[in-house]
C-alpha cells in the first residue's frame, strides 16, 4: 500500500492520489475542475459541537421516511418501470389516461402513408417521487394495436 497523498475533488467526488515527485494536482484528471480553495467548505466537528435536532424535525423527517416508505412499497408492486428523465430516479405508475377522438388530432403526413397514432388509445401515466417530472407511454394493447397497423401497412 502507498503512503502517497491523496485528495478527494469536491466536484465529482473522485480520489485522486498524486506522485510525491511532481506534487499535487491542480486540476482533477477525471472532470478537470480546479481543486484548490476557491468555492471549497472545510468542516471540522468534533463530538461536543454535535446537537440533537429539534422536535419540528423529527416530525419533519419521520413524515418524509414514511413518504418514502410509501414510494418504494409502490415501486415494489408495479409490474412497469420507467426512469425520469430529469432526475433519472424511477417513476411510479399513476394511472392510466384515455384519450378519445376529440382530444388527439394526429398529425397527417404527406402521400398516403396512415396517420401515426389514431385515437382512442390509453396512455399510462408516470410521476417521479423525487422531482415530480410526469411522463407518458403508450399502453400495452395500444403498442401492439400501432405495431399490428403499421406491420400491415393500413
Amino acid at each position: 500500500m502507498s503512503d502517497n497523498p491523496a485528495a478527494v475533488c469536491p466536484w465529482c467526488q473522485t480520489e485522486i492520489v498524486w506522485d510525491e515527485e511532481i506534487g499535487p494536482e491542480e486540476t482533477c484528471p477525471h472532470c478537470f475542475n480546479e481543486i484548490n480553495d476557491y468555492r471549497s467548505l472545510h468542516v471540522k466537528l468534533d463530538g461536543d459541537d454535535l446537537e440533537l435536532l429539534p422536535d419540528s424535525d423529527d416530525e419533519e423527517l419521520t413524515e418524509l421516511n414514511a413518504y418514502e416508505l410509501s414510494v418504494k412499497k409502490r415501486l415494489e408492486q408495479q409490474e412497469d418501470g420507467m426512469e425520469c428523465l430529469r432526475c433519472h430516479d424511477e417513476m411510479v405508475v399513476a394511472g392510466e389516461m384515455k384519450v378519445g377522438e376529440g382530444q388527439f388530432v394526429p398529425v397527417q403526413p404527406s402521400g398516403e402513408a396512415p396517420a401515426f397514432l389514431k385515437p382512442p388509445f390509453k396512455l399510462n401515466m408516470f410521476v417521479c417521487p423525487s422531482c415530480f417530472q410526469v411522463s407518458y407511454s403508450l399502453s400495452d394493447e395500444d403498442r401492439v394495436r400501432l405495431v399490428n397497423s403499421w406491420s400491415k401497412g393500413s
